[in-house]
């Protein structure tokens, strides 16, 4: 399955310093991760901090499936707010889900600090608007949420959002403990890490996912790989049965563009909007910033680069309406794919036939956000430890 089509930003701002050979022999691991993604490499790194021995496979190249396409949005929101979380869940799943993120966001922050190489990441707060009059109530009932329960959030009104930001919208969110970052850099920096960790990494090494035995799983090239544990972090590449009815595919548009201010609106924050699809942007280094939208239920990526340049030119559009100075130079366009659950929120644990056998799926818009969650998640339940996260995230609920 292609993952994303035109012309990409990420993996234009380094370049990978190390490549590893393909698997060309029979090998053991005490934990096998099939993915070498944003997923696949923050598991190995709590894995391998936590005393495990670990080996990533990557079909491809590592960091280059939907790493590279990734917008670099760390929050702990998600695409559904607390109060609908709450009607499709229940109240104490639903608050209990938000505080993992949160969590997640401050391990983020924490991982960050310990890698040596520079990633480009950068603490912001978020402005969270209502596109419209009528989604005034859901913001106001969003926020007597968030705050009921501790989250860091505070009400924004018209008149001050007008003020300080700029936007003419009814009324807004602003939370903060978000963060931006460059995902290609970021995983590049937690691979070095994860090296001097005692992880094994391979590339252009596809496992047969349809054959793993109970300890045992093979390449296509007919290698055998034996593990104690595996942990399935292959993002949108395959929909295992186990989540075939819980799950699908959607695609949305992105850019990067060059911006003629800096900062280009107050504190660089992280914007998006609440009618759905949403539009989101940020800054980014280099006087740049990042935005995408337009998601659409397709599950194959768009090839047509007339029909990416008018998706593109459509959400530069709706910036510039509220930020005419800018004059947003775009020199980077593209599409990707994006996976979306039932319930909105990500398939992470424990599959219910194979006690040694793990997903680490961060489905939803909150990926990174889900992988780090995904990674704790599954350390303690290798460990035989409690989590109080792995309950909701199962991957058989209903």
């Amino acid at each position: 399955m292609k993952l994303y089509s035109g012309n990409t930003y990420w993996d234009k701002t380094l370049k990978l310093s190390k490549n590893f050979l393909s698997l060309n022999k029979n090998i053991s691991t005490e934990v096998l991760i099939v993915g070498g993604g944003m997923s696949g490499n923050i598991c190995a790194n709590i894995l391998a901090i936590h005393g495990h021995k670990v080996t990533v496979i990557e079909k491809n190249t590592l960091a280059m499936g939907s790493s590279v396409s990734n917008t670099g949005l760390l929050q702990y929101s998600s695409d559904i707010m607390l109060w609908e979380l709450e009607e499709k869940i229940g109240r104490e799943k639903a608050v209990l889900f938000y505080k993992m993120c949160l969590d997640a966001m401050e391990s983020l922050t924490d991982l960050n600090r310990r890698l040596e190489m520079e990633t480009d990441f950068i603490q912001r707060s978020s402005i969270y608007y209502a596109s419209n009059e009528k989604d005034v109530e859901k913001i106001e009932k969003e926020f007597a949420y968030l705050s009921k329960y501790n989250f860091p959030v505070e009400f924004i009104d018209e008149k001050t959002l007008k003020k300080e930001y700029h936007m003419d919208k009814p009324c807004a969110l602003r939370t903060w403990k978000d963060a931006e970052v460059n995902p290609y850099k970021f995983i590049e920096a937690i691979i070095y890490q994860n090296i001097q960790l005692g992880v094994e990494y391979f590339e252009e090494t596809a496992i047969d996912l349809d054959n793993i035995e109970s300890s045992r799983a093979y390449t296509k090239d007919h290698f055998s790989i034996d593990f104690q544990s595996i942990v399935l972090a292959t993002g949108y590449t395959k929909i295992y049965d186990v989540i075939k009815y819980k799950a699908k595919i959607n695609r949305s548009y992105a850019f990067s563009g060059k911006v003629n201010k800096t900062p280009p609106w107050k504190d660089s924050a992280m914007i998006w909007e609440t009618k759905m699809p949403y539009l989101y942007f940020r800054t980014a280094k280099d006087n740049r910033i990042i935005a995408g939208g337009l998601d659409q239920k397709i599950s194959h990526v768009e090839e047509d680069e007339s029909i990416i340049y008018e998706k593109t030119e459509e959400i530069k559009k709706e910036i510039e309406n509220f930020f005419p100075y800018l004059n947003i130079q775009i020199d980077y366009r593209w599409n990707a794919l994006f996976g979306i659950s039932k319930d909105s929120m990500p398939f992470i644990g424990r599959d219910p036939q194979n006690s040694n056998k793990y997903y680490l799926l961060g489905y939803e818009g909150n990926g990174t956000c889900y992988s780090m969650a995904g990674a704790k998640i599954i350390n303690d339940l290798i460990q035989g430890k409690a989590n109080p996260y792995s309950e909701i995230l199962r991957v058989d609920r209903r």
